[in-house]
Parts: C-alpha cells; structure tokens; sequence
C-alpha cells in the first residue's frame, strides 16, 4: 500500500494520511474506511481539508472531500493555540468516485484556497470577547434594531460602531452620534464621510 502523492506548498501540514494510490475495487475497498482518509490543515490560512470515503468500505461509495474553516482557540492549560474545525458549516464540498480527480482537486485547493478571516471580537489571539461578540452576533442574527444600536454606541467599541457605519440602515442621528463620541478617530472619520456622502444630503 502506498501513499497518494501530493503537491503540497508551504503552510500546510499533514495531521492524518491515509489516502492511498489504489483505486476503489472489490479487492480494496478494505482500505477505505475510517472517518478519515486525509486531513491537511493551514493555520496560517485557517483553512483544513478532509477526505473520507462515504458509505465506509461501500464498493457503491465515493470519495468527500470539506474545506472548514478553523478558529484559534488559546488553551490555557498549555498557553498555546489550538485550532477548532468549523464542521457543520463547510466552505465547500467536493465529491467524485474518481481519485485521479481528487487529487487533481486537491491539488488545486492547497495551492489556491484563499485565508479565512476570524471576524469574532476577540481580546486576544484566540480568546473572545465573550459580551461584545453575543452583541455582534445579535446584530447579525437580527440586524439594526434600536435596542441593539443602544448596546453598540455604549460598547465604545471600535469593531461594532465601524460594523453599524458598514449597515445600509443606520440612521443620520447615529452617524452624528458616532462623528461626535465615536471609539476612536477611524470611526469619528468614517462617520464624518458618510454623513457627507450623497445618502445624507
């Protein structure tokens, strides 16, 4: 049993490999079990990608290949970073019966697959900003509301008050607000163009 070869760049590392050069058959369909065959992953892209076989050990099956993305997680029991998948959300899904497919896939991705961006509030690397992160996510579950536009002008954080100046909805009073008390002189600035812009004229 040998290896699948792979064209794989800097940034990614393999954490498991059992994706061989034998095509699915009778013969070796014993090979295609496990709830994974590969899994690469990049930290640097926040990306990983995993390969199985689905139904396992099914002559019938095919090969499932998920681009997730991963969100660091600091451990404070090693101060470390770790890395937690995103799993139920994929940023893609790719599925063939044919190898020589897969690996040109696979290929393709490791070489072209664009960073993921953490958009959480964090404190720090790996550490979320518990109170004003459930604020953004209220704001992006159920938009500009009024209670929501209170919490975010006395957040006095820069992230939210830049995410509702981003929001097609705000109103001219919380932009005059913002140009007024703003976090920080990025968001008087952004407040002070907007209120200039043809919207508000």
């Amino acid at each position: 049993m040998n290896l699948q070869p792979l064209k794989i760049p800097s940034g990614w590392s393999v954490d498991w490999n059992l994706l061989t050069d034998t095509n699915p058959t009778e013969d070796t369909i014993h090979d295609f079990t496990g709830s994974s065959l590969l899994l690469i992953s990049s930290h640097t892209r926040l990306k990983a990608i995993d390969v199985s076989w689905r139904p396992e050990g099914d002559i019938n099956g095919a090969y499932q290949l998920q681009v997730i993305y991963l969100l660091p997680k600091f451990n404070t029991k090693t101060n470390t970073l770790d890395y937690e998948g995103v799993w139920e959300a994929p940023e893609l899904e790719f599925s063939t019966k044919n190898r020589l497919e897969l690996v040109d896939k696979l290929n393709h991705l490791l070489f072209y697959l664009k960073p993921y961006t953490d958009t959480r509030i964090l404190l720090k690397p790996g550490v979320v900003d518990e109170p004003n992160e459930a604020i953004r996510q209220e704001f992006l579950t159920n938009g500009l509301t009024e209670e929501i536009a209170e919490k975010i002008l006395s957040s006095n954080h820069k992230k939210l008050q830049e995410l509702i100046l981003d929001c097609a909805d705000v109103s001219k009073v919380i932009v005059e607000t913002l140009m007024q008390s703003g976090a920080s002189s990025g968001v008087k600035n952004k407040a002070k163009q907007i209120l200039s812009s043809k919207r508000f004229k």
